[in-house]
């Protein structure tokens, strides 16, 4: 019930001519779409977003960045076992078969041990996964790292320009 007016108060700060930066998230999407019914609550909020004044593009994030060797980072744990995982795809691969959805972003939680400045640990794996898109948000609770190789979407004046890469747009 607070997503949607916060949502608002991102937009009439971009009307005012200030610039946005945050994220919702993955659980946020319940409120924007109904139907997908109540998920588990999040360990972040579930929307952040900061106004700014102005906005500096950096051409190579690594000039602001900490050395990568400042981080180790160690092997990924899965969340869940290989047999919920395939469970989880017998289930996705029958929706496809009886034509209910025609594609599906199977995902799952994990932890990934590391030690060291989160920072350098950014610049580490930003490097190793060559992703086109990246961000660090400091909430000042939380730091999310993020990489991705898509762009979901930029608004510049009055363009919008939406390239997510598995359908996520209507």
């Amino acid at each position: 019930d607070q997503l949607a007016p916060a949502l608002t108060c991102v937009r009439e700060g971009i009307a005012a001519g200030h610039h946005a930066a945050g994220f919702i998230a993955y659980e946020g999407g319940a409120a924007l779409e109904p139907h997908v019914g109540t998920l588990p609550a999040p360990a972040t909020p579930l929307l952040w977003f900061g106004l700014f004044a102005a906005v500096e593009e950096l051409c190579d994030p690594h000039t602001i960045l900490p050395a990568p060797d400042g981080a180790w980072i160690g092997a990924l744990e899965p969340a869940i076992s290989r047999d919920e995982y395939d469970a989880a795809l017998r289930q996705v691969l029958d929706l496809i078969t009886a034509g209910d959805i025609y594609q599906a972003n199977l995902t799952f939680r994990a932890r990934v041990p590391f030690a060291g400045d989160p920072l350098a640990l950014y610049a580490a794996v930003r490097t190793r996964a060559a992703a086109g898109w990246g961000a660090i948000v400091a909430t000042g609770d939380h730091l999310l790292l993020s990489f991705s190789p898509e762009l979901f979407f930029r608004l510049e004046g009055g363009t919008l320009t939406c390239r997510p890469m598995k359908g996520t747009a209507r």
